[in-house]
C-alpha cells in the first residue's frame, strides 16, 4: 500500500451561516484538517434508503480555523464541532473506515487510498464519463470528482464474474475492465500500478485452500440457517454451529463464523449478517463464494490496518449491510507481529450477536 503516489484531496471545510429562514447571512468560517469521527451501526441502521437524502450527527476534534468573518471564531483557534448533517445528497457508496464508516465523499482524506468494491465501480462508471458527470441527482461519489483520488481496483479483480475464485489469466482481465471504467469515470484519479495484479494472483493462491473450507462451512450451515432460529433452539443451534467450523478447519474468529452466529442469534433473521450470506436449502458454492468475496473484503480491510498503521484506507462499497456488519463488530486493536502474523479485537454490538448467554460466549471464546 505504500508506494501509492501522493494525493490532493482537501480537508478543508467552508461553513457557510444561514438565518432561521435559510437565507445566507455573509458569515463564513473556513476549518483546515477536519477529521471526522466514525459514524456507528445505529447511525447507520436509522438511515432507511441510501438513496434518497440522509441525516446523520457529525463531530471532530483540533480542526483549525483558517478564515473567519464570525467575532466568536478567530483565526487559528482549535475548534471542536459537533453537529447534525442534514443534506439532500444520496449515499450511495458507504466509506467503511477505522472504527466506522462515513458518507464515502465525506471520509476522503489526503493521501487515501480508496478500495471500491464491484458496486461501487459500476455506479462511478454510470455517474461519470470523461470527469463529467452524467447522471442527475447528486450523491456523496460526486466529491470524487476532479480529485486526484488514490483507487486500489483489487476487490474487484479478486471477486472476479465467474462465482468462484478468479484464475490469473481472469484476475488481469478483472483488473484491465476495472481500471477502464475508473479512468473513463475519473480521469485525474491515480490508480495502483498493474504490477499489484501478480501480488493479487499470488494472494488468492494462498487463500484457495482456506476459501474451499469456508465454502463447505457456509454450504452445511445455510440449511440450517435458512429459518428464523427460536431462542428455545439457539443454544443448540450456537454449538452445532461451532462444530462444523471446527470439522472444516475454519477458526471460529473468522468472519464467516461470527455471521453464522449472528443470523442464528438475531430474532427473525432480520440481521445483515442474514441479508450477506442469504442461506437457503439449495445453497451452492457459486452463492457461498459471492457472500464470502464480501466478507474477504472486510478481511482484508483489517489485515490492511494491521499491516499499515500509517496509512489512511477506506473500503467503499454500495451494500448496505455489508457496512453494518462492519460497524456492527468494532475491529479494534489492529497488531502486526514480528513474523507477519496479524491480531486484532472484534466486540461485536447486541445488533449483532443479542442476547448470547454467557455460556454461549464461552463456548465460542474457549473452544
Amino acid at each position: 500500500m505504500a508506494d501509492q503516489p501522493a494525493s490532493q484531496v482537501p480537508t478543508v471545510w467552508i461553513f457557510h451561516e444561514q438565518d432561521a429562514e435559510g437565507l445566507l447571512t455573509g458569515r463564513t468560517t473556513v476549518f483546515e484538517g477536519v477529521e471526522l469521527q466514525p459514524l456507528t451501526y445505529a447511525d447507520l441502521a436509522n438511515i432507511k434508503k441510501l438513496d434518497g437524502p440522509i441525516k446523520v450527527p457529525l463531530s471532530w476534534s483540533g480542526a483549525r480555523i483558517i478564515e473567519s468573518n464570525i467575532p466568536d471564531l478567530s483565526v487559528d483557534d482549535l475548534a471542536n464541532i459537533k453537529t447534525t448533517l442534514e443534506s439532500p445528497f444520496t449515499n450511495m457508496a458507504i466509506g467503511l473506515v477505522r472504527g466506522g464508516w462515513l458518507p464515502s465523499g465525506l471520509a476522503l482524506r489526503d493521501n487515501m487510498v480508496v478500495m471500491p468494491d464491484r458496486c461501487t465501480i459500476s455506479d462511478l462508471a454510470e455517474r461519470f464519463r470523461d470527469g463529467q458527470k452524467i447522471r442527475h441527482g447528486d450523491d456523496f461519489l460526486d466529491l470524487f470528482q476532479g480529485k486526484t483520488v488514490l483507487i486500489n481496483p483489487g476487490l474487484f479483480a479478486m471477486e472476479g464474474n465467474k462465482r468462484q475464485l478468479p484464475t490469473s489469466e481472469q484476475v488481469a482481465e478483472q483488473w484491465a475492465e476495472a481500471c477502464k471504467k475508473i479512468r473513463a469515470a475519473l480521469p485525474e484519479a491515480q490508480l495502483t500500478p498493474d504490477s499489484a495484479v501478480q501480488g493479487i494472483v499470488g494472494l488468492l493462491d494462498e487463500m484457495r485452500e482456506h476459501m474451499a473450507r469456508k465454502i463447505q462451512f457456509l454450504c452445511q450451515v445455510a440449511p440450517v440457517l435458512q429459518s428464523p432460529i427460536s431462542r428455545r433452539r439457539r443454544p443448540q443451534v450456537w454449538r452445532e454451529l461451532l462444530e462444523i467450523a471446527q470439522r472444516c478447519g475454519l477458526p471460529r474468529n473468522t468472519l464467516v463464523v461470527l455471521a453464522a452466529l449472528s443470523i442464528a442469534c438475531v430474532e427473525n433473521g432480520a440481521g445483515p449478517a442474514k441479508r450477506l450470506i442469504k442461506p437457503s436449502s439449495k445453497y451452492s458454492a457459486g452463492d457461498a463464494h459471492n457472500a464470502l468475496a464480501d466478507l474477504r473484503a472486510l478481511e482484508l480491510l483489517l489485515h490492511f490496518y494491521a499491516r499499515f498503521p500509517q496509512e489512511k484506507i477506506m473500503l467503499c462499497t454500495g451494500d448496505k449491510n455489508l457496512a453494518l456488519f462492519w460497524a456492527g463488530m468494532r475491529a479494534s486493536g489492529f497488531v502486526c507481529g514480528n513474523n507477519g502474523s496479524v491480531s486484532y479485537t472484534l466486540s461485536p454490538l447486541d445488533a449483532l450477536l443479542p442476547r448470547v448467554t454467557p455460556d454461549l460466549w464461552e463456548a465460542y471464546t474457549q473452544g
